[in-house]
């Protein structure tokens, strides 16, 4: 075990080979005349001793100084044409005495503590003063996009991908201390960048402390196109109004600092290459810049990486993209629970009940609050489902800022309308969410109004709600939660479905990239039962869509609101690709066998209905993430899938008749069990209520009514109602509790699984 002068010695010879021994990093300790010296460093230019100890004592200066005092003439006479300096460096602030002695010696030697000597390196005080001066990410006033440091921090689980851990922002800091590499992958406004601000707080204090590596925090956004980490920092440093950015660089190569890259989605490379293997070369080449900084980090340095998770097709691919050492952590940030809404409300003064569906999103409900939309929300509480909470709660967001409005002839439809085609118009972006530039907004405000905006309706275009500041310099806006966003892009759709022969709305349906997700799914679907609509009508809205060349996308949102509907039927052979798709779920109501998906990657592949004899759709080329319900690919009918690759099937176990071949389990619990793999083990907003009854045998199928309801009163479970069909909705909060009963049943701790 090196002792405590051992361990000061190494730490000061690390810092000074990264400040003086660039020309030779091999430097260090060296023996003159017979006597050990601390540190001899020369350059082409210059020649720099060291002396270090961890003595306060001034008879340590005296003789460490005459040392340094005696090899500093020696090496002026041998050295003429360079410069010569020593120091002598004291594990804490040198004192008056020593300071004293130094300075009597009249000689090129200078008393500074090992502080002083690395701020040389960097003034990393300085930079730590400035950088909260800058945003960090999207951790913005959630109306205005202004700083916002005095918002407080609501402390968040993270879920380990690959285990069952659970990590805080605190776990976080303790793996970058320990040199680990960690990712953290949410959805936008899921506390991504929040989280980076208060690891960047917490290694700032821990710094202030001693602690001698400190953060530097890079918005990835800042940095698009650019593929050199040199380069990035000195752009950063000049973002942020920090003086010098070859200092920066010095000190994360020396390993002085922990680097925190907020955003790897956002240096992705606009474009689709027309291929699924095309659009992963994208993803790569975007990211070079995170590979880089990864791989020339010093080995004891941490770096802490978030970005968007659906962003990669699989982790196989995260971890190649980025260049990820084979250690590196994988975690995944879950929406608010229950009591982190509540402790978030308390802060900004509320304390009435909420419903049950209000948006879980931090920075959404950041959102309502702040602008006081909150209330309003609460005049929906007894929306019992997703859909129909959203569609009101766009409703009411909307009547609000027309009644606060002084234009008579904009109303809250109008506003509503607004939102919606602009949300269709972010579609054509990599993510779905923007940006929008004023131009965009202008577009938009005449397709909906049939004219430009007046000073007034400008106004009103630059405060829509749901929008936040993308870009102050350029006035750009994005949409500040991907759930309001999904809902808002039902309302063309709709449009569409409802009226197809008419036609409106094709033109622009046609630069659509991004897909409907299933709350967009949802809400469409609700809005078109209101009407009438039925699946037929969809069917043929399809048609039409594939003959006047609306986008793969939007024709794909038409066949699964379709599909929704009811019983769903093309009337004509559709082909959808070159699609990034989050979810495709194949099921008993629906025959999609005219329908071909080639070139497409599909995150998952929904099969827990599939029996063997639903009509199948036809995949060509394309790459699946996730298989559920089927546990490889000789399950699936292989006239149906030309040269497709599989990341990861279902467990044999978790599928549904792996569940029910546990004979450990009781019955009662092996349908609990399929309920909630159903409910929870898939991206969704709920499934209609007969649907879990399928694969199930009779002996299975009548204890579901009894099994609902003990999930139901557990408060796994939520009861709900979208127009006439009954659906069962997975509760806020509860997916890391299902994820462990899911992944050990028997070894469950869960009462009511056990009563069950």
């Amino acid at each position: 075990m090196p002792s405590e002068e051992q361990v000061f010695e190494a730490e000061v010879l690390r810092v000074a080979r990264a400040l003086f021994g660039k020309s030779n990093p091999f430097q260090g300790s060296q023996s003159v005349h017979g006597r050990e010296r601390d540190g001899i460093f020369e350059s082409p230019d210059a020649v720099v001793l060291i002396e270090c100890t961890v003595s306060g004592r001034k008879d340590k200066a005296v003789s460490d100084g005459l040392k340094l005092a005696r090899l500093c003439e020696q090496y002026g006479r041998t050295h003429p044409l360079k410069l010569i300096k020593g120091y002598f460096v004291t594990r804490d602030e040198p004192s008056s005495e020593q300071r004293g002695a130094i300075q009597r010696l009249k000689a090129p030697v200078v008393a500074c503590s090992l502080k002083q000597l690395r701020a040389q390196l960097i003034d990393s005080q300085e930079y730590i003063s400035l950088r909260p001066n800058y945003a960090f990410g999207s951790a913005r006033h959630p109306v205005t996009g202004k700083l916002n440091p005095d918002e407080q921090y609501v402390s968040l689980e993270f879920a380990a991908m690959e285990s069952s851990r659970l990590w805080s922002a605190r776990d976080i800091v303790d793996g970058l201390n320990d040199g680990r590499c960690i990712v953290l992958t949410g959805d936008y406004g899921a506390g991504k960048s929040m989280t980076v601000r208060e690891v960047f707080r917490d290694l700032s204090r821990r710094h202030h402390r001693g602690e001698f590596k400190f953060p530097i925090a890079l918005n990835l956004r800042d940095h698009q196109g650019q593929r050199d980490p040199e380069e990035a920092l000195d752009r950063h440093a000049k973002k942020i109004g920090f003086g010098n950015g070859s200092q920066l660089v010095r000190a994360w190569l020396a390993g002085d600092a922990h680097l925190l890259l907020d955003g790897f989605d956002e240096i992705a490379t606009p474009g689709w290459l027309g291929k699924a293997n095309g659009w992963k070369d994208v993803r790569r080449l975007s990211t070079t810049l995170v590979r880089k900084f990864i791989e020339y980090t010093p080995a004891a340095s941490g770096v802490f990486i978030t970005g968007r998770t659906h962003f990669f097709d699989s982790l196989a691919e995260a971890r190649s993209s980025l260049g990820l050492p084979s250690d590196a952590s994988m975690l995944s940030t879950s929406d608010f629970n229950d009591e982190q809404i509540k402790l978030y409300l308390t802060r900004n003064q509320w304390s009435e009940q909420l419903p049950s569906w209000l948006p879980s999103r931090p920075l959404l409900l950041g959102y309502l609050v702040v602008s006081g939309l909150l209330k309003e929300a609460l005049d929906v509480s007894g929306a019992s489902s997703a859909a129909l909470g959203w569609d009101v709660l766009l409703d009411k967001i909307c009547e609000r800022e027309a009644r606060n409005s002084d234009q008579p002839l904009i109303d809250g439809p109008t506003i509503r309308l607004l939102i919606e085609r602009l949300a269709t118009m972010a579609r054509v972006r990599l993510d779905g969410m923007g940006p929008l530039s004023p131009s965009d907004m202008t577009a938009a405000f005449e397709s909906v109004t049939g004219g430009p905006p007046d000073e007034g309706s400008q106004q009103i275009l630059q405060r829509l709600p749901g929008l936040g500041v993308q870009d102050e310099s350029d006035g750009s806006r994005h949409f500040i939660d991907a759930a309001l966003a999904d809902a808002a892009r039902a309302g063309d759709i709709v449009r569409w479905v409802s009226d197809y022969q008419g036609n409106r709305e094709a033109p622009r349906l046609r630069g659509t990239a991004t897909v409907m997700e299933q709350l967009g799914i949802d809400v469409a679907t609700r809005k078109l039962q209101e009407s009438g609509v039925k699946a037929s009508q969809a069917g043929a809205a399809a048609a039409l869509c594939q003959r006047d060349g609306a986008s793969d996308a939007v024709l794909l949102d038409v066949i699964q609101v379709g599909m929704a509907l009811g019983e769903f039927k093309t009337q004509a052979q559709l082909a959808v690709s070159d699609l990034l798709i989050p979810q495709l779920t194949v099921g008993p109501e629906t025959d999609l066998s005219e329908v071909t998906f080639s070139d497409c990657v599909i995150q998952l592949l929904d099969l827990t209905d599939y029996d063997g004899d639903i009509p199948m759709p036809s995949f060509a080329r394309c790459s699946f993430g996730l298989v559920e319900g089927v546990a490889s690919a000789s399950a699936l009918p292989s006239e149906r899938f030309s040269d497709c690759d599989f990341e990861q099937f279902d467990l044999a176990a978790r599928t549904t008749q792996g569940i029910l071949g546990m004979l450990s389990l009781n019955p009662s619990q092996r349908v609990a069990l399929t309920i909630l793999k159903k409910l929870y083990a898939q991206r969704g907003t709920g499934r209609r209520e007969n649907a879990l009854y399928r694969g199930l045998d009779d002996k299975h199928r009548n204890l579901v009514p009894s099994v609902l309801d003990s999930l139901v009163s557990s408060g796994l479970a939520v009861r709900a109602k979208q127009v006439s069909t009954k659906i069962v909705l997975p509760s806020r909060g509860q997916g890391v509790r299902v994820k462990r009963l899911l992944e050990a049943p028997t070894q469950s701790q869960e009462g009511f699984f056990i009563e069950l």
